[in-house]
């Protein structure tokens, strides 16, 4: 465990963007054109899709095996 603790403590932010890409996501509210819209990204920051509601952007990014987070 205390290698594993290490190895992470050095990775480069780049590196540390890319743990859980492919197994994580978040949704994040944006203000486009005057309303809201809630966009997928993957850990990574690659925008994955967009949807109307919060709840309807979680359940895309779960439906599509991601395990889905809301940020601010």
């Amino acid at each position: 465990m205390q290698y594993q603790e290490a190895t992470l403590r050095h990775l480069s932010p780049a590196a540390f963007g890319m743990l859980g890409s492919m197994d994580m996501a978040y949704v994040r509210a944006v203000e486009e054109n005057g309303s809201v819209v809630f966009r997928i990204f993957a850990a990574n920051g690659q925008r994955l899709g967009e949807e109307k509601t919060a709840d309807a952007a979680l359940v895309v990014a779960r439906q599509n095996d991601f395990e889905a987070f809301l940020v601010n």
